[in-house]
């Protein structure tokens, strides 16, 4: 008997919570899969997907996972009456070979940092070896946006030195903590450093622009092995800008299917956003522009964001 750790099945726990993430998912397969195609499902877990395919008229569904959860999956395809119609393969999708092309992709590789679980290479690996040319995937792509804020002075001591947070832990503990205001300026300068977020909780941050979009990645035609994109961006709101917060939106053809913007995602969301502290705010005026610089190397699979003040 397989034993699944506590995390793992925390982890799809949340996931399955998150009913917005996940009957998005579901609906669109609803309209992506058609009668008698065959489908491949990469890194299936509980097997959800899986089963949504099949009944959405699948002839056969591959279910692809690595980890121990797949127990879970096979114990669900029994349950649900359709252990006939979906294989389950444990492995990796870049290790494994099908019998058979498919006619679609299903895959829900989106991390927190939205491209740090490799979805860019694992599918470009799968449109080389188990798609049939023209087939359809889910998501198609990926965009990736920017959202200029204001972080409270609240959230941000929680995660770096404040004079108010500075004062407190003197009257505290009665030690000066000021010079350590100064340490933290000198090390970060106007970098930005980050922290993870359920975007849900971000709702009412004030922002300073529209959302940015960084990056549009289209999973079948995408080329090469970084993104590096610099958009100049024009404030829409006076204010502090001291924080950014990265996003993302998933594609199924032209259109979108799921966002985790905050106005959008709900209580029950799972997915946190990297939020980048700025650790000099600058006083904005309505109409001045700065840039933003977003970046991903696919071969060392890390990312960031950098912005440039030029008012």
């Amino acid at each position: 008997m397989v034993n699944i750790s506590t995390d793992v099945i925390q982890l799809h726990v949340s996931m399955l919570n998150d009913k917005t993430r996940t009957s998005s998912y579901l609906a669109t397969i609803r309209k992506v899969v058609r009668p008698g195609d065959l489908v491949v499902d990469i890194g299936t877990g509980t097997g959800i997907y899986a089963m949504a395919a099949a009944r959405a008229g699948a002839r056969h569904v591959y279910a692809i996972e690595a980890g121990r959860i797949a127990r879970a999956a096979r114990i669900l395809f029994q349950a649900n009456g359709l252990v006939n119609r979906i294989t389950l393969i444990r492995g990796l999708s870049t290790q494994i070979w099908l019998p058979e092309r498919a006619d679609v992709l299903v895959s829900e590789l989106i991390g927190d940092e939205p491209l740090a679980e490799r979805v860019i290479g694992i599918t470009q690996d799968a449109l080389r070896r188990l798609l049939k040319p023209g087939a359809r995937l889910l998501p198609s792509g990926i965009k990736i946006f920017g959202l200029p804020v204001t972080v409270p002075v609240q959230e941000l001591s929680k995660h770096t030195f404040t004079s108010g947070t500075l004062q407190s832990w003197q009257s505290w503990y009665n030690i000066d903590f000021a010079p350590l205001v100064k340490i933290v300026h000198r090390s970060f300068l106007n970098s930005l450093f980050g922290y993870f977020i359920n975007p849900y909780t971000m709702r009412h941050w004030k922002t300073l622009s529209a959302p940015v979009l960084l990056a549009d990645v289209d999973f079948k035609t995408w080329q090469g092995p970084w993104i590096n994109t610099t958009k100049t961006v024009t404030s829409t709101a006076s204010g502090q800008l001291n924080g950014l917060l990265v996003y993302f939106e998933l594609q199924a053809g032209s259109m979108p299917f799921f966002s985790t913007h905050p106005e959008v995602v709900d209580e029950s969301n799972h997915w946190l956003s990297p939020v980048r502290l700025f650790t000099k705010p600058i006083a904005l005026q309505r109409g001045d522009r700065f840039e933003i610089t977003y970046w991903y190397r696919m071969l060392e699979n890390v990312s960031g964001c950098e912005v440039r003040f030029s008012h």
